[in-house]
């Protein structure tokens, strides 16, 4: 992804995925007439769906290769705009070293476990867990302009991996704005069972490995990640 594509709006992507990929629910204040169609679709769907990545795969005779590769390029999208805009290198290397990580003889975890974990250990994203943010990108704009601590020092890089017993403080500057984004969402769905939050001082700790928690439901869109790793390992 170039760098002119990465600093795009992001919302526009919506429009040919046809779904709110982040959740975000400022995408329901949209005024313009393009977004009417797209959001009166979202509204008449009120309950909230539960995606898992390892069921419901189709096979690659299943469908025409024409849809196939359509289907790759969204669930690529998906991914990237989920996580703000992750780059296609980023991308290649985690899910390398999940392949690697799948194939030692004592893990009986499969490579989409791994891609995944290292996606939901990242700083960025934890801090979304919690629903201290209404995105991941907000997340990251905080690590970068230094306004969140891990175990008590300053962390800038948005893509750090938090081991079990990290501590994660936001900056008192920031406690009313996390104030007002909590009053506003629904906490649903509610924060993985690896986190323990501290709503009142604001802080996220990690009390187990993620590794071992199902986290394939915590997507508002089906996340086929065996098409997302098959694509990355060519």
């Amino acid at each position: 992804m170039s760098l002119n594509n990465r600093h795009k709006p992001q919302y526009k992507y919506f429009l040919k995925l046809r779904e709110n990929v982040q959740g975000n629910p400022k995408f329901f204040n949209f005024k313009r007439k393009k977004w009417g169609t797209l959001i009166n679709r979202l509204t008449l769907s009120k309950s909230y769906k539960f995606f898992n990545h390892s069921l419901y795969q189709v096979s690659r005779n299943a469908r025409p290769l024409k849809n196939l590769h359509r289907s790759q390029l969204a669930t690529k999208q998906r991914l990237n705009l989920f996580y703000g805009k992750l780059t296609n290198k980023y991308l290649k290397t985690i899910s390398r070293r999940a392949f690697v990580k799948s194939k030692l003889k004592f893990i009986k975890q499969g490579a989409a476990d791994f891609f995944l974990n290292s996606l939901e250990t990242r700083l960025d994203t934890i801090i979304y867990r919690a629903h201290f943010v209404s995105s991941i990108s907000t997340a990251k704009q905080w690590v970068t302009h230094g306004n969140v601590y891990v175990n008590n020092k300053k962390v800038f890089c948005s893509n750090y991996l938090l081991k079990q017993g990290d501590l994660v403080r936001i900056s008192k500057k920031m406690h009313v704005t996390v104030q007002q984004t909590l009053l506003k969402s629904k906490l649903w769905p509610s924060p993985p069972i690896h986190l323990e939050i501290d709503f009142k001082t604001l802080s996220i700790y990690k009390t187990q490995d993620s590794s071992l928690i199902d986290l394939s439901g915590y997507f508002p869109f089906w996340l086929n990640l065996k098409g997302v790793l098959s694509n990355y390992k060519k």
